[in-house]
């Protein structure tokens, strides 16, 4: 008896001891994904909407009942301007913009939002949990995000929206290499159902190591006013100009 109680001993020991040593494992890795999140975070306050210059090309295809039109805008965007200044519209599909085309995108200007890696901030400011791609990146995962966020179609769409984002490395600096945003079907503006979206930002380390927006990419489907459409738009960010 006395030899059966000393090996159910040792099985508890033994149970104990794993338990301890994985709860110190998860433990670890909780902090090793809490500390990461706090540094890609500071990241981000670090950066602001007037740090770079640069030139944004926007390609879009558009389809609507069975008509499929593309196009190409080339915008650029100098914070050392003042006021609507800073934004200026090139060209449309490699012509020069008419003067209601300058007048129309003149009068949007104050509404356009600065794209960037500083808006991450939002991102890295709410719940997350984590877990590890097929490449190794540690991949945060944001079931929805804060207000402000996600616009489109000049509708925040925060609330419904979703994100992974994965993080790479260069040169020892961490930062997030990737996001791919979701967002649940809904309805903008009362008037227009949003089928599908989807989106992906890519990034890159500049020259000043710090990270640049590079790409953006999305699909999206809806309806609205008896009309059915999809978009597809790549935009691309070049030209980067350090302003400090």
């Amino acid at each position: 008896m006395n030899k059966e109680i000393t090996i159910a001993l040792t099985k508890l020991a033994i149970i104990a001891a794993a338990v301890l040593l994985a709860s110190a494992s998860i433990g670890h890795a909780q902090n090793k994904s809490d500390e990461l999140k706090q540094r890609i975070l500071a990241q981000a306050q670090n950066l602001g909407a007037d740090d770079y210059a640069f030139t944004r090309t926007v390609k879009t295809e558009q389809t609507s009942n069975g008509k499929t039109e593309q196009h190409v805008n080339i915008d650029k965007f100098d914070p050392a301007k003042s006021g609507d200044a800073r934004w200026t519209l090139v060209s449309i599909d490699g012509a020069a913009p008419s003067a209601d085309m300058l007048s129309r995108y003149n009068k949007e200007t104050p509404k356009r939002r600065v794209p960037g890696y500083y808006r991450l901030a939002k991102y890295f400011s709410s719940p997350s949990s984590t877990s590890t791609d097929s490449r190794g990146r540690t991949v945060f995962h944001f079931n929805s995000l804060p207000k402000d966020t996600a616009i489109v179609f000049d509708s925040d769409v925060s609330s419904n929206a979703s994100a992974d984002v994965s993080i790479g490395e260069a040169n020892g600096t961490a930062f997030a290499e990737q996001i791919h945003l979701t967002v649940k079907p809904m309805r903008l503006k009362l008037i227009m159902k949003l089928e599908h979206y989807e989106s992906t930002a890519r990034y890159r380390i500049g020259p000043e190591g710090k990270p640049l927006l590079v790409e953006h990419t999305a699909d999206m489907s809806g309806s609205g006013m008896g009309q059915e459409g999809k978009a597809h738009t790549v935009i691309t960010y070049t030209d980067y100009r350090s302003m400090k």
